[in-house]
């Protein structure tokens, strides 16, 4: 069906594992035709063993039904055990992508979209979507095999009771479908309704300083309680929907049942069908349901989940500001040497941040970039990075447009220090080792050394805590630059690096940088006109 041509989103993520598909869907048949004959050996119990009072073939019979449940038994744990080995890798195959993905794209993406909102796509949708993948094909093939196979059965045993028995399936199939068209946009709403409360979450517990200093406890409370209405509002009328959906059929196909036992009943006093048929007919015909249930379930678990899929693809259809060019170059020998000619560069189409800037910084020169704030001094890191390319202009790098450069290698030789550094809430090896993986345990004390913090930090697996606010912000921030003389860039861009230093610091910070790479070209975002002392070269924005 057309509605379900999304799904093909999933396909190279099951392709890896077709030989996988094939074996459990091999598993799964095996287990459904044992199925299909466990009914059938009640009907050999009553008309072959009980009304004839034959004990062989009760013991045959007995021993049929075990051998069978214990196959079936076997093949379902394995199928299932397989299927969802295949559907984990599946998942975290996804989940990868989208994380690459995610990283690949501007600070300006991240700044727009929610941090809540962009968690609940790669780990709830994500989830949902693997968990309906998962089911699907075992249950599909299962409850279809199974349906096929009763069906053929049933005919054979009696037409006319078949008839009867199925006389209101169309009707619970109509009523159905017409139940899963009205879930949907309620699943939608529900889903945004969660990603908001998670975003609402993250930012208050984030934000928990600001929250308590302005006695504002009481304002989240409510704030919070107001998203959680909302989201239970929309959580019962889906939930409403789903049960009667699933409820109402299944009480349609109930009543065909209780036809089967008043026609069947007449047959067997009349004297036409055996008892031990009618047990077996009516044994194929409640499990009859199951399968048609399951299918309906099935379908609802589909359509549902398209939301989650619509959801991960608007994630994925976002394209990255920055791509790597075709046949980017290599970096070897990086002097340092970095060029802006004719550089402009906005955010929003109305209001420039950048105009026709050009600066040259030679290699091994410190560089100092001075203006009051919101003049694009920030921005000029960014760009060095290439997290963002200029809209006129060329940034260069010994004299190679930084687009012509593998973004690998850029990275590699052009480092930045924000304002507002970074820590993962690890020790204080696993943050500097993000300079320099393979750093040994001397190389990070050296760094450490160069910015002062060798005798606060000598217990290298000291926690920084979250977001690294176990230590002050301006420990923060020569961690941050000792992070960056780890990577032995040949660029250093720091951006403010000396915000939340005093002189003494600052001079310490500054003599350190210059000690540990001498050869490296040193660019230094300000607002701090006394740098200018230390600086080859200024540039003034504003």
């Amino acid at each position: 069906m057309k509605r379900f041509a999304r799904y093909a989103f999933c396909l190279p993520y099951l392709a890896p594992h077709l030989a996988g598909l094939l074996f459990v869907t091999g598993i799964g048949l095996a287990s459904t035709a044992l199925s299909l004959v466990q009914p059938y050996l009640t009907k050999l119990l009553i008309d072959e063993a009980l009304l004839k009072k034959d004990t062989q073939a009760l013991w045959h019979v007995a021993g049929l039904m075990v051998a069978t449940s214990v196959l079936a038994f076997g093949f379902n744990v394995s199928a299932g055990y397989l299927y969802t080995r295949i559907s984990t890798r599946v998942l975290f195959a996804m989940r990868s992508d989208l994380l690459r993905h995610l990283h690949s794209l501007s600070p300006r993406f991240h700044s727009e979209w929610k941090t809540g909102d962009i968690l609940s796509r790669l780990n709830n949708d994500i989830s949902e979507i693997q968990r309906v993948v998962a089911d699907a094909l075992l249950s599909v093939l299962g409850n279809v095999g199974f349906l096929v196979g009763s069906v053929v059965i049933l005919v054979g045993m009696d037409l006319k009771l078949f008839a009867v028995g199925v006389a209101v399936l169309p009707a619970a199939i109509g009523v159905s479908w017409w139940f899963r068209r009205l879930l949907v946009e309620r699943v939608r709403e529900m889903r945004e309704k969660s990603a908001e409360i998670g975003s609402f979450l993250l930012n208050t517990l984030l934000g928990h300083r600001v929250v308590t200093a302005f006695d504002a406890v009481k304002r989240e409370g409510e704030l919070f309680s107001s998203r959680n209405d909302g989201y239970v509002k929309a959580l019962l009328k889906m939930q409403l929907i789903s049960y009667s959906g699933s409820g109402f059929p299944g009480m349609l196909l109930a009543l065909s049942t209780a036809a089967v036992f008043w026609v069947g009943g007449n047959q067997v006093i009349a004297g036409t069908m055996s008892v031990g048929t009618l047990v077996a007919f009516l044994a194929y015909h409640m499990r009859l349901l199951g399968p048609v249930q399951g299918l309906m379930g099935m379908y609802t678990n589909l359509v549902t989940a398209e939301v989650s899929l619509e959801r991960v693809e608007k994630l994925f259809a976002v394209k990255p500001e920055v791509l790597e060019a075709v046949g980017a170059r290599k970096l070897d020998d990086v002097r340092g040497e970095v060029e802006l000619s004719g550089v402009s560069f906005r955010y929003q189409a109305e209001r420039p941040v950048l105009e026709a800037v050009n600066w040259k910084v030679e290699a091994g020169q410190i560089g100092l970039v001075l203006g009051p704030s919101g003049q694009g001094k920030s921005t000029l890191a960014d760009l060095l990075l290439r997290f963002y390319d200029p809209e006129a202009g060329v940034v260069r790098l010994d004299g190679l447009d930084l687009k012509e450069i593998a973004l690998e290698d850029l990275r590699r030789v052009v480092c930045v220090v924000e304002q507002s550094p970074w820590m993962f809430p690890a020790s204080v090896a696993e943050n500097l080792r993000y300079g320099d993986a393979a750093a040994t345990d001397e190389e990070l004390r050296a760094a450490l050394r160069s910015v002062g913090l060798a005798e606060t930090f000598a217990d290298l697996n000291a926690t920084v805590g979250e977001r690294g606010l176990a230590v002050s912000a301006g420990q923060r921030q020569r961690l941050a630059i000792a992070r960056a003389l780890l990577r032995k860039p040949r660029v250093l861009v720091l951006d403010e690096p000396t915000a939340a230093l005093d002189e003494a610091s600052e001079k310490l910070v500054t003599d350190g940088l210059r000690r540990h790479l001498p050869e490296t070209t040193l660019i230094v975002i300000t607002h701090r006109v006394k740098l200018r002392e230390i600086a080859d070269t200024v540039l003034e924005l504003g």
